[in-house]
């Protein structure tokens, strides 16, 4: 019995990460993505890397608010040695709704 256990508390919990927005493989010599949601700003995050694959965008979604959100990314190749800093047009908008929490419970109380 004590074994068992010990096997089980050896077992990798089980996580649940934030949902990603993430774009097509590419292999540019690009160094961020250019994030922007919704009206803000661009906001400059590293590109995910596979050696076999190339680099894409992978922009986390674990803060967005609750409504109805607009997101692009762009390319953006930060340290040029003649152009300096270079990106490119944002992508086509991609539109998605995060839901709300649902409303509290009420009317508890006890039945025999």
């Amino acid at each position: 019995m004590k074994y068992l256990l010990l096997f089980l508390f050896m077992l990798p919990g089980v996580s649940w990460p934030a949902p990603f927005v993430v774009s097509d493989w590419t292999q540019q010599d690009v160094t961020h993505c250019g994030q922007l949601f919704d009206t803000t700003p661009s906001i400059d995050v590293p590109v995910e890397v596979d050696p076999a694959l190339g680099k894409r965008c992978k922009l986390d979604l674990a803060g967005l608010p609750a409504g109805t959100h607009t997101i692009k990314a762009t390319f953006v190749r930060a340290n040029d040695p003649v152009w300096g800093r270079l990106e490119s047009v944002p992508s086509v908008p991609f539109t998605l709704v995060k839901p709300g929490i649902p409303a509290l419970p009420g009317g508890l109380h006890l039945i025999p």
